[in-house]
């Protein structure tokens, strides 16, 4: 009788009532769908909230840490299996060999998936960059093609010169900075990440960006909106923890327009990567009577996908770029990330680089550089970087995996749609377990 007063309500109250409504009876489908197990669930780390679970003891005040340290400090107080809540999701954190295992051998299959992310869906090319796509028929074709064109040892020996020019150079240019006078304070980090972008570009485009030279401005762009989609991928957006079509619908944080703004610059980028090999593939193939010529792996994508017919509901310039954007970020930004900790180190470990010196003269000499032979011969070396890869990874956390069906997991039943953590960072830093030895004791 008075359900005219509803009409009253004001928009942001309507709003709020439909997604109290939705979250309440997710919950009571939740329940009611689950089925009996006779696994215990992991323990759940204490202080979450109704609804929004734990968002704001993760976000403690204060504690500006990497979430891998404070999940590393949760995993002594409640082992290294255990859940938290992001909102309507649940979220499985690892740190132990036996419960990496089981997550990635024995319930391989079941945890193949990734998460569901809007970052994935708006700069991802809607999930088509090779890390963010969940198991079948593209990521293994996209997989094999990767394995098979980029880092086999066959295509790692015919751009060999490539890497050795591009590293010979780099470091003739800063040599000469420094004995030059010029810029005698050098910000190593932005010089690492230089070198390792424009050596994964000359490999995978064939462009030769170099600073002080043509092609600056489109590495500027490119460098900008490379960094924008690293803090966007990294922030928290609603429709992440709260998968509804409200907070997909209604931008209220403002970060869907932020990364469709990045993404059309990413893409533009990339277009004219490609648009520019089709144009070259197609006046090489009138010179060579049909045969084009594979300079990079843009041309070696080409060459092996058809233009008529989709790849798993993708375009094959879709394919082409989502799969370089997922080799320039891998490449470039972690490889650089791990040579910067190991200077860092090796500066900061005096007897270690010393060694490490003393190693490279006897083994290899001063009269010539190193060459990428002389590494199975450098021992020594070998073990500082698996060190910096152990003490600082790339990935701490990994990418985020979701299971598929229930599993069991260290004992623990871990219900479907699951996301997973491995924290990397907390399971290498066990060094009295697996034998390693910490980079100040390295004699």
């Amino acid at each position: 009788m008075h359900y005219h007063h509803l009409l009253l309500l004001s928009p942001i109250e309507a709003i709020a009532a439909l997604v109290t409504l939705t979250f309440f009876f997710y919950f009571l489908w939740t329940k009611i769908s689950r089925k009996p197990s006779k696994s215990p669930l992991p323990p759940e780390i204490a202080g979450g909230w109704p609804v929004i679970g734990h968002l704001f003891y993760l976000e403690n005040d204060g504690d500006d840490r990497p979430l891998a340290r404070k999940l590393s400090d949760l995993a002594d107080k409640y082992g290294p299996v255990f859940t938290f809540r992001l909102g309507l999701s649940r979220v499985l954190v690892v740190s132990s060999y036996d419960a990496v295992k089981d997550c990635y051998s024995t319930n391989d299959a079941v945890f193949a998936n990734r998460p569901a992310c809007l970052y994935g869906e708006y700069l991802g090319y809607n999930n088509a960059v090779l890390f963010l796509a969940n198991y079948g028929p593209y990521w293994r074709n996209i997989r094999k093609l990767v394995i098979q064109e980029v880092v086999s040892n066959t295509r790692l020996e015919k751009l060999k010169h490539i890497r050795f020019s591009k590293v010979q150079n780099s470091i003739k240019q800063l040599y000469s900075r420094v004995q030059n006078g010029e810029n005698s304070v050098i910000n190593l980090t932005d010089w690492l990440e230089e070198l390792c972008f424009g050596l994964i570009v000359k490999m995978i485009a064939g462009k030769n960006y170099k600073l002080g030279g043509e092609g600056d401005e489109e590495v500027e762009r490119f460098k900008e909106a490379f960094r924008n989609f690293l803090i966007l991928s990294m922030e928290f957006v609603l429709w992440d923890a709260f998968p509804i079509p409200l907070f997909k619908w209604v931008d209220f944080q403002g970060h869907i327009k932020s990364m469709k703004r990045t993404f059309k610059d990413i893409d533009s980028i990339f277009q004219s990567w490609l648009d520019e090999h089709i144009k070259q593939r197609e006046m090489l193939m009138e010179v060579n009577n049909g045969c084009g010529n594979e300079r990079d792996f843009i041309d070696v994508m080409l060459s092996k996908m058809s233009n008529e017919h989709l790849h798993e509901g993708y375009s094959r310039d879709t394919v082409i770029k989502a799969t370089v954007f997922s080799l320039v970020l891998d490449a470039a930004d972690t490889v650089s990330l791990h040579i910067n900790w190991g200077m860092t180190l090796l500066i900061n470990n005096q007897h270690v680089l010393k060694k490490a010196q003393e190693e490279i003269d006897t083994k290899v000499g001063k009269d010539r550089w190193i060459e990428e032979s002389d590494i199975k011969n450098l021992v020594y070396l070998q073990v500082i970087l698996k060190e910096v890869l152990r003490l600082y990874p790339p990935g701490p956390l990994l990418v985020p995996h979701e299971n598929s069906e229930d599993c069991v997991v260290s004992g623990y039943h871990i219900p479907k749609g699951t996301r997973l953590y491995t924290n990397v960072m907390k399971l290498q830093s066990k060094i009295l377990k697996y034998g390693q030895i910490p980079i100040n004791s390295i004699r």
